[in-house]
């Protein structure tokens, strides 16, 4: 788990889509203002977890089903 840096966290919520995630993850790495970055993963199957656990600045979590987007958002906030 990472340590909150920043007043800003972005939440990302996912569901087997991994290259389009790192593709928003880096748009998110290039932004001007500090901000966490929480990973909600919906269980995805793609590989995802493997790749987010290799990131040092992302807080992954993994809510054990696909909760949905409006799920995952949920679960972020929380």
């Amino acid at each position: 788990m990472i340590q909150k840096k920043a007043e800003t966290v972005a939440v990302v919520v996912t569901y087997n889509r991994l290259e389009l995630l790192k593709q928003n993850i880096e748009c998110l790495r290039d932004q001007t203002m500090q901000l966490d970055i929480l990973l909600i993963d919906n269980a995805s199957t793609d590989g995802t977890a493997e790749w987010a656990k290799a990131q040092s600045d992302i807080l992954y979590m993994n809510p054990g089903e696909n909760l949905g987007g409006a799920g995952g958002f949920s679960y972020g906030m929380k």
